[in-house]
C-alpha cells in the first residue's frame, strides 16, 4: 500500500524542554489569576468598606446636627410657654435665657424674645446680667419683622425652623423659633434660638480625616457654608453644578466616587440634617482615594511579586531537570512513533526509559503497532463503501434538483405555450384542466425544493454558539415584514435569553411560527407574543398568537410533513413548515408541542437545553 509522507520530526530537546517551562508556567498562571482575583476582591471590600466609613461618618454628622436642631427646637417650644415670656417679662426672659445659653454648649450662638411687632425684647446675657457673653457684641438690629423665621412662626402660629444661611459675618447660623400665644390664641411673643456649625467643628476636630480629607456643609441652594478642619476657598461659593451636588439633591443619603473640592479624586459620603426635609442642609465627607484604596493595593503587589519570585524558581527547575529526566526519552519515543506513523508497522522502540510511565508508553507502541495494520485494512474498507454512499447520496441530490425539476419546467413551459396557441378553441373545461395541470407542475417543484430543505436540515455543519433568541426573533421579523405589515400583525416579546444553538435555525424555527400565526389568523388583527421562562436545565420558548386555533386531536398531526388542516385554496403552503420546526428543535436536543383552543389561538412550545458554545 502507499504509505503517508513522512511528517516532520519532532521538536529537538530545546523545544520540549520549553514546553515543560511552559507547563509551569501554565501551573503558576491559576495562582496568578487567584492572586489577581484575591487582590481585586480586596479592592472590591477596601472600597465597600470605605464607602460605609464615609457614608456613616456623614451620617453620624449629620445625625448630631439633627439632635442639636431638635433640641433647640425642644428648647424654644418650651420657653415659648414659660410664663416670663408670655406676660413679657424681659428681666426674667434674660435672666432665664443667659443660663440655658451657658448650659447649651457649642452650637448655640444666642436666645431672644420679640414681640409680636419685631421689637426684640431681651436676649441671653452673661451670669451678671449686665452685659452680653463675652466676645459677642449686642444685636444691633431694632426690628425682626422681616426675618423669614420671625414671619413663619406668627403666620403658622407654629414653631420653624430654618435652613442654616451665611450671616454677613461669613458665618453660616440657623434660627429655631416657636411663637408664644395667649389665652386668647394671638402671638404675644417669638422666642428664637439662633445655631451655629460650632459643635460639628468640635467633632471633627476630635476625629478629623484623614490628610487631604474635608467635612462641609452644603445650603440646600448649592452654596458650600462650611469646610472642616480648615476653610477652603471654595466656602460662600455656589457649587450646583458639580455632579457631586447634583446627587446630593435626589437622595436623603449616599455616597459616590467623585472629584472633591480640590479636584483630586475623592470617595464621598453624604446625609442631611434632617432626612424628611428636601430643603435640609448636607454634610458631606470627602476622602481621597488614594488614601482610600491604598491598604488593598499594597497588598495586590505583594501577592504578584511573591508569584514572580514562585514562578522563576519553577521554570528553572523544570528547565534544569526536565532535560535529564524527560526529554531525551521522549525524544526516543517520538522517533519510535514517527516510523509506525509512515506505516512501518515493524518499528519497535529501543531501550528502557527510567520513568516508569515512559517505560509503559514503550511497551504500548510495540503492541500498537501490531494492531494498526489491521485497523488500516478495516479502515480503508469502511472509508471505499462510504464513498460510495455518498456518491449515491450526491447523484440522488443532483436527480431531486435537476433532473426532477427539468421536466416539470417542461410541462409548464409547454403547457403555456398550448395556452397560448389553443386560446379561445378551448372551452371552459379544457382551459381548468390547464391551469390544474399548470398548478400540479408548480406545486410539485415547490414539495421538491421543501423535501431538498428538509433533509438538509439534520445534516447541516452549523457549530453551535452563544446566540440571543432576540436577535434571531429579529432576523424572522425582518424576513416577514411584508406579510406582518398587510396584516396589520403587532408582535411583542418579553425578556429573551441567550442560549446555544445555530443562529439561522433559530432565525427560520421563529420565522415559521410567526408566519403561521399571521397566515392562519383569526377575524381581529394578528398578535403575537414570544417569551421564554426558564424550567430545570432548559429554556422553554412559547410563541402565542390569537388566530384560528388547533382542535386537540390535530395537536400531533400539525408537526407531520404534508398534513394540513386546511385546503390550499384557503391557505397557501405546502404543510411542511411544523414539521421544519420540528427537526430543528430536535436538532438542537429540544421538543416542540402546540397548546391551543378553537377559535381563540395557539401557543407553540419549544424547548432549547443548555450546552457549551460549539457543541452540536
Amino acid at each position: 500500500m502507499t504509505h503517508p509522507p513522512a511528517p516532520p520530526r519532532c521538536p529537538t530537546p530545546l523545544g520540549l524542554r520549553a514546553a515543560l517551562m511552559g507547563l509551569v508556567l501554565l501551573a503558576v498562571l491559576p495562582a496568578l489569576a487567584l492572586a489577581l482575583h484575591h487582590g481585586l476582591e480586596q479592592g472590591a471590600k477596601a472600597r465597600a468598606e470605605a464607602g460605609i466609613a464615609v457614608n456613616n461618618r456623614a451620617q453620624a454628622l449629620a445625625a448630631g446636627e439633627e439632635g442639636r436642631l431638635a433640641a433647640a427646637m425642644r428648647l424654644v417650644e418650651s420657653l415659648a410657654a414659660a410664663t416670663v415670656v408670655r406676660v413679657v417679662d424681659p428681666k426674667g426672659c434674660i435672666l432665664l435665657f443667659s443660663e440655658l445659653l451657658r448650659q447649651s454648649g457649642p452650637g448655640m450662638a444666642n436666645i431672644l424674645a420679640v414681640s409680636a411687632g419685631g421689637e426684640r425684647i431681651a436676649e441671653a446675657r452673661d451670669a451678671a446680667g449686665d452685659g452680653f457673653p463675652p466676645g459677642r457684641t449686642p444685636i444691633q438690629t431694632v426690628s425682626f419683622a422681616d426675618r423669614d423665621w420671625f414671619k413663619q412662626a406668627v403666620a403658622t402660629k407654629t414653631c420653624h425652623a430654618g435652613p442654616f444661611v451665611t450671616s454677613q459675618g461669613g458665618r453660616p447660623l440657623a434660627v429655631a423659633a416657636c411663637p408664644s400665644l395667649g389665652w386668647d390664641g394671638e402671638v404675644k411673643a417669638v422666642v428664637a434660638a439662633v445655631l451655629t456649625l460650632d459643635a460639628l467643628a468640635e467633632a471633627v476636630t476630635a476625629a478629623p480625616p484623614p490628610p487631604g480629607g474635608i467635612v462641609g456643609v452644603l445650603a440646600p441652594s448649592g452654596i458650600l457654608l462650611a469646610t472642616f478642619p480648615e476653610k477652603l476657598p471654595a466656602v460662600g461659593r455656589q457649587l450646583a453644578a458639580s455632579p457631586l451636588v447634583r446627587a446630593m439633591a435626589d437622595k436623603a443619603f449616599g455616597g459616590m466616587e467623585t472629584a472633591g473640592l480640590d479636584g483630586e479624586g475623592k470617595l464621598v459620603g453624604w446625609a442631611r440634617i434632617v432626612p424628611q426635609r428636601p430643603g435640609s442642609p448636607v454634610v458631606f465627607v470627602e476622602r481621597p482615594l488614594a488614601e482610600a484604596y491604598a491598604a488593598s493595593r499594597t497588598l495586590l503587589w505583594d501577592h504578584l511579586a511573591w508569584l514572580a519570585v514562585v514562578g522563576i524558581v519553577g521554570l528553572g527547575a523544570a528547565r534544569f531537570f526536565g532535560a535529564r529526566l524527560l526529554v531525551r526519552p521522549i525524544v526516543a519515543l517520538v522517533e519510535g512513533a514517527e516510523a509506525i506513523g509512515r506505516g512501518d508497522f515493524a518499528t519497535r522502540t529501543a531501550g528502557a526509559p527510567r520513568i516508569r510511565e515512559l517505560h509503559r508508553l514503550g511497551r504500548a507502541f510495540d503492541a500498537m503497532a501490531g494492531e494498526l495494520e489491521e485497523r488500516d485494512r478495516v479502515l480503508a474498507e469502511k472509508t471505499a463503501a462510504l464513498e460510495n454512499s455518498n456518491k449515491d447520496l450526491e447523484q440522488f441530490a443532483y436527480v431531486a434538483s435537476h433532473d426532477l425539476q427539468e421536466p416539470l419546467r417542461k410541462i409548464t413551459s409547454f403547457a403555456d405555450l398550448l395556452g397560448k396557441r389553443c386560446a379561445g378553441q378551448l372551452d371552459e373545461t379544457g382551459e381548468r384542466y390547464m391551469a390544474y395541470m399548470v398548478d400540479g407542475a408548480r406545486r410539485m417543484s415547490q414539495l421538491i425544493n421543501h423535501l431538498l430543505t428538509y433533509s438538509r436540515l439534520g445534516t447541516s455543519r452549523a457549530a453551535f454558539a452563544e446566540t440571543e433568541l432576540g436577535q434571531a426573533l429579529d432576523v424572522a421579523l425582518d424576513n416577514l415584514e411584508l406579510p406582518l405589515a398587510e396584516a396589520g400583525a403587532s408582535v411583542t416579546r418579553d425578556a429573551l435569553p441567550a442560549v446555544v444553538a445555530d443562529a439561522t435555525q433559530l432565525a427560520q424555527l421563529f420565522q415559521n411560527l410567526v408566519g403561521n400565526a399571521v397566515k392562519y389568523r383569526g377575524d381581529a388583527p394578528p398578535a403575537v407574543h414570544v417569551a421564554a421562562r426558564r424550567e430545570d436545565d432548559a429554556w422553554v420558548v412559547s410563541v402565542a398568537d390569537n388566530g384560528m386555533g388547533i382542535a386537540p386531536r390535530h395537536f400531533d398531526r400539525v408537526f407531520r410533513m404534508f398534513q394540513r388542516l386546511t385546503t390550499a385554496k384557503e391557505h397557501a403552503g405546502a404543510g411542511i413548515g411544523l414539521a421544519f420546526c420540528k427537526r430543528i428543535v430536535e436538532r438542537h436536543g429540544g421538543r416542540i408541542w402546540v397548546e391551543s383552543v378553537e377559535g381563540e389561538g395557539s401557543t407553540f412550545f419549544f424547548t432549547l437545553p443548555d450546552r457549551e458554545a460549539g457543541a452540536p
